[in-house]
Order: structure tokens, then sequence, then C-alpha cells
């Protein structure tokens, strides 16, 4: 990834049954690895030696971010049983300054918060919503709706569209930037959606092909 100059990279998190944090998407290991057993019945032990779905193993947390000094980590909390262990782990790799937390759960992102006002984190799916029905309505966007005054809350993170609904619209785009927030879209491995979103003035698009991103984008 940084071969490419690539400075972030977008991953999920999950909590082995021995307490490590692992990169995985999938709750169970049933697309993976051909196991019907989820991820949080698993010990880290076994898990290292199953396919993780490109013909490698798993991959903790703690060594990614050691493998990649320089890489800066996007990384959603799949359960709320992996926000304490996420964090202690990020702690503990001196990493706070180049990890963001992103979860679907506005709940659990206010946790994280509250446990680490220093940590960036993106909005969760409720919080979305409202700015969403904020910019549509241009209403000014108060930062002490979701304690950002407690909290490092700097980007949002959503789909370009959902269920056919628009999500990501000129309006929007410009009222999460007034209130002092990026936004982000995911996944994009189209370079005419790519383009369009350039277009809209997005400020990160999460795709599964970089290398076409970068081609399309520069």
């Amino acid at each position: 990834m940084a071969a490419l100059g690539l400075e972030w990279m977008e991953t999920d998190l999950r909590l082995t049954a021995d307490g490590v944090v692992v990169l995985s998407h999938d709750e169970d290991l049933r697309r993976t690895a051909n196991d019907p057993r989820t991820v949080g019945e698993v010990m880290w032990a076994e898990m290292a030696d199953l396919d993780s779905g490109d013909g490698r193993g798993f991959v903790r947390l703690d060594d990614a971010l050691h493998a990649h000094p320089t890489m800066r980590f996007n990384v959603d909390l799949k359960d709320s049983c992996v926000v304490q262990a996420a964090l202690q782990t990020v702690r503990d790799a001196e990493a706070l300054e180049r990890v963001r937390f992103a979860s679907f759960s506005a709940r659990r992102l206010a946790v994280l918060r509250r446990q680490e006002p220093r940590a960036m984190t993106s909005l969760g799916v409720s919080d979305v919503l409202g700015l969403m029905l904020r910019s549509e309505a241009a209403v000014p966007l108060p930062q002490t709706r979701w304690g950002w005054t407690r909290g490092k809350v700097d980007a949002v993170q959503v789909p370009e569209s959902y269920h056919g609904v628009p999500v990501v619209t000129r309006r929007f785009v410009a009222s999460a930037h007034t209130a002092g927030l990026e936004v982000h879209v995911w996944t994009v491995d189209d370079p005419e959606r790519m383009r369009r979103l350039a277009d809209l003035n997005v400020d990160a698009i999460m795709t599964d092909v970089p290398s076409l991103a970068l081609k399309t984008l520069n």
C-alpha cells in the first residue's frame, strides 16, 4: 500500500476467544476458511493458521501497526466487545495519532470517545442520518449534538447511496465540511463514480482497487 503512495488503509476489527484483536470483516469463518465458527469462538493460535480468504493467514492488529509504522489505519469496530481491546492495542503501539476508529454504532463510538478523547473517530449511522436531514433542510449542525467537544470526530464515512436514496450530494458534502468533517465514501471501484465523487469534493474514497483510484484521480 505504501509503495503505491497511499497513506490510509481501511480494515475491520474483531476479537478472538482469547482477546486478540484481528483484522476480519466477517463475523464467522465460513466464507474464508469454510469453518462455521465465529471469530469470537476461536483462539488466536488456531486462527493464525486459517485462510483469511486470500491464501494467507489472519493478521493481528498489533502486528499490522508495527509492520507498517508510517501507514494510517481506518478501523471499523465490528462488535462492542472489541472496543476496549482495540483501543488498548493502539495505545500500546503508540499509534493513536494514525488510527481512526469507525463503526455503524454511534453508541459504540461514544463509549470509545469517553475512554480516550484523543482518539480520532467518524460518525455512527444515527448521527449520519441526522447530518443528512440537516443538510437537506439547510439547518446548521451543532457540534455539541454528538459531544464533539469531548471527542475527536473528524470524518463522516458513507456509501454513495443507500437503497437507491442518494447520500453523497453536493449539499451533504458542503454541510459536512461546514461542520469540520471530512467526507469519505465506500466502497467505490468504478472510475466514473470516482470522478463524480471527486467533482463533489469528497475528501477520500475507499476502494478495493487502489491502483485504479490512483490512475483515475491523478
